[in-house]
């Protein structure tokens, strides 16, 4: 095998501070932040790692209650623009379960959907701050205990040339996919770092328009990786950060996040 090819999938926009995504800096910095998907590419196989939020009828809010923008029908359009259908997709991978990278599951009936064992345990009963927080959404219970799911635990190598690599901290089952690329290899990590800045705090922000902001750099006492607002244990956090930091070697360009 030559290496998987990964597209990005556009879902919609979610218009938020920027302090919710690095507590105490930039407050007043209102940025739009995407919601994207991944769609792995060899010979007829198609591999997806999340799938989106779900159209909530005429309802225009996502996380914290911000003003958010989904697409209509948001896989099935954000597929078409690589000549997909769902029906041709055979596998989902789910860096985790929140509605924001979950929905849409009626979609895929006949597929294989993959996770950790530890983040349907975090839908069957979430943590108190993420259960206020909304992130899950209970009706996806029911919707995953009819379809084909593998619950798995821990690292596993999934094909040839992806490996899943569980890194909990953001929900307690998260996980972060590594793919080989003719390129190299590329690690997707969801919202374990949502932006860029959450692990080189001292670079520039480009957003969604790809206009550049200057922004804060955090105390050096804080470390070298910054936290969003929604982390479930900061312990698990760095122990993950350092394990994909590991993973990363001294190249940037190996990192997928969840928003840019």
């Amino acid at each position: 095998m030559n290496g998987w090819q990964i597209k990005v999938l556009y879902y919609g926009k979610i218009q938020l501070p920027k302090s919710a995504l690095s507590p105490g800096l930039d407050v007043g910095l209102i940025i739009d932040a995407p919601y994207l998907g991944f769609l792995l590419q060899s010979g007829s196989r198609n591999i997806l790692v999340d799938t989106g939020p779900q159209k909530q009828g005429t309802t225009n809010k996502g996380w914290g209650g911000y003003p958010a923008d989904i697409e209509e029908k948001p896989l099935e359009k954000a597929l078409c623009g690589y000549a997909v259908t769902p029906g041709e997709i055979d596998t989902v991978l789910f860096t985790h379960l929140h509605r924001s990278h979950s929905g849409n599951l009626q979609a895929l009936a006949k597929v294989q959907f993959v996770f950790q064992k530890d983040e349907w345990l975090s839908l069957l009963d979430p943590l108190p701050l993420i259960s206020s927080a909304e992130e899950y959404d209970p009706s996806y219970v029911d919707v995953l205990k009819s379809m084909n799911c593998v619950k798995v635990e821990g690292d596993l190598d999934l094909e040839d040339g992806i490996r899943i690599i569980k890194t909990p901290g953001h929900t307690p089952g998260s996980q972060s996919i590594l793919v080989q690329t003719p390129k190299g290899d590329r690690i997707i990590v969801g919202d374990h770092w949502p932006f860029f800045f959450n692990i080189f705090p001292h670079r520039e922000l480009r957003d969604l328009y790809d206009n550049r902001h200057s922004i804060t750099p955090p105390p050096t006492t804080v470390g070298g990786y910054i936290p969003s607002n929604l982390v479930c244990d900061c312990g698990d956090y760095i122990a993950s950060s350092q394990k994909i930091r590991a993973l990363m070697g001294n190249s940037s360009d190996c990192l997928l996040t969840a928003r840019a």
